[in-house]
Parts: C-alpha cells; structure tokens; sequence
C-alpha cells in the first residue's frame, strides 16, 4: 500500500499547507519571517516559524533559526536536531491533540521563499515528522527604538539588549529591502 498522496495538492491562496509523508494535511496561518536587528551596525538575527493543524487538531510545527544570507539567498537547507539551535539548525516538532509533543531528532529542513510564497519539505526523518510544506509567508522586521525615532527605555547595563520596535510598514533604512519579500 502506497503511503501518502498521489499528487500535492495546492494551499488555498490564504493559508499554509503541510502535507505529512503519511499523507495527513494540516492548514495554518501563513510562515513568518522575522528580522531582529538587535545592533544597526550588524547583520539581523532571522527566524523561520510556522505550525498548521490537522481536521483531528494535531499540529505540525517548524522553527528556524536561519543565517542573515537567508535573505539574499531566500533558500535554506539547515540541520534539524532536538536541542538548543544555532544558526543554520531546524527544530521540527509535532503534538497530537492531548497528546505531548514530540520533536525530529534528526534530518534536514528545505525551504525556498520566491515572491511571497514558502515552499519546501522536512526529510530524512521518520513518517511521523517528514512532510512537504507551502504556503503564504508575511515577513516582520524590528529594529531598535531609537531608529524609529520612538521613545523607549534604554539599556541600562552593556550586554542588555536595546528596546525593538517593529517597523510594520517595512519603511525604516534597515527594514525597507525586505517589503517585497513578503508579496
């Protein structure tokens, strides 16, 4: 008996698809990605997020923390493991409705954003985790207050992170090359 799907079948225009290798459809909210600069003078920390639920209310769930080449490049193969993650490292994790989650100990997450889309798959993994994914992206970029011309509270001690403030229309110096990353 085959295992999965045929043939894919597209996300709805509005929402993101995760089709499991067990041929399980889960739909959510569209990916994010989400640009920190925590320093204006270097490069932005960037995270790759998205989770869908399936029609029984088990969720499929996939988190990124991807390299700042991610947004020249808009293509990523990072490590998926079951422990604190590094640039370039994946966590892919599901939970059964009631049940306790459960994380990929192992394999690779591929994803390829183009024109506001996010395509891509979870492989080398056991059925349970792998799974071929699309779907709308919105993008997020924050900077610090200082840059937005808003008034917040400043570090009091080095090494603390400064007050960010997301600039939503992506019209900040920092933020303004990523507007089209998102359509």
């Amino acid at each position: 008996m085959k295992k999965g799907p045929e043939r894919e079948q597209a996300a709805p225009p509005d929402r993101f698809l995760v089709t499991t290798a067990t041929g399980q459809r889960h739909t959510g909210a569209a990916a994010k990605v989400e640009i920190k600069y925590l320093d204006a003078t270097k490069a932005p920390q960037v995270e790759v997020t998205f989770s869908a639920s399936s029609s029984s209310g088990d969720t499929w769930g996939a988190y990124s923390t991807v390299p700042p080449d991610f947004l020249e490049t808009l293509t990523l193969s990072a490590r998926v493991m079951d422990r604190p993650l590094e640039p370039g490292d994946a966590s892919i994790q599901v939970s059964p409705q009631g049940g306790e989650t459960s994380f990929a100990p192992s394999g690779r997450l591929n994803l390829h954003l183009l024109s506001g889309w996010l395509v891509g798959d979870a492989s080398g993994m056991s059925d349970k985790f792998a799974a071929k994914f699309e779907g709308p992206v919105v993008v997020t970029c924050a900077v610090p207050s200082s840059l937005m011309g808003v008034e917040a509270p400043t570090a009091a001690e080095d090494g603390e992170l400064p007050t960010l403030v997301v600039d939503e229309k992506l019209e900040s110096e920092l933020c303004k090359r990523y507007a089209t990353l998102g359509r």
